[in-house]
């Protein structure tokens, strides 16, 4: 990235960032219910995402990526938040992946083709990808489905040990000391 590219992309974030209704229309959009339509990816490609980001972050224990509503995340951060050009490469990544029948393959064929498109040097290719893993994690990390389904988080978490096991700490990465 030079730096114009990456001045016009501060920019884009200020102007978001300083856009009440903008903001509010997003808040408006991912309050909707989750089985309800999408408002920016046409039908057939959000179902590609969908199936998409269960396959990146599945239900296990804890909520997976559709409970946590990361497919009308990225819907909505398409449809407002992305340049035209970052969603015509979207689009041209999830298109080619509806073209093969992805949202209805079973669930190794799905990691098979997108393993295959990780590994690709070509377009769409790896870089529409990135991006959705990006908003994918994103999206689940900062959800309140994934903060209320375990995660242990201590704003003050004490001096870092580093040799201490996981069983000491019940499981957590960080813990409170006492």
């Amino acid at each position: 990235m030079n730096r114009r590219e990456a001045l016009k992309r501060t920019a884009l974030l200020l102007g978001a960032a300083a856009s009440p209704s903008t903001l509010a229309r997003a808040m408006a959009e991912l309050s909707a219910p989750a089985t309800s339509a999408p408002h920016h990816l046409p039908p057939g490609l959000y179902a590609v995402a969908t199936a998409l980001v269960d396959r990146l972050l599945p239900a296990t224990d804890t909520p997976g990526a559709i409970a946590a509503g990361v497919p009308q995340f990225i819907d909505v951060s398409f449809g407002l938040f992305m340049t035209e050009a970052d969603q015509i490469k979207f689009r041209t990544g999830l298109q080619t992946l509806a073209s093969a029948g992805f949202a209805d393959l079973p669930g190794t064929s799905q990691d098979k083709r997108i393993l295959a498109i990780a590994e690709s040097d070509t377009a769409p290719g790896q870089e529409w990808l990135r991006h959705f893993r990006w908003l994918s994690f994103h999206g689940y990390f900062t959800s309140e489905a994934a903060a209320k389904s375990g995660f242990k988080w201590d704003p003050v978490p004490g001096p870092f040990l580093g040799c201490v096991p996981l069983a000491d700490t019940d499981g957590a990465a960080y813990f409170e000391m006492r």
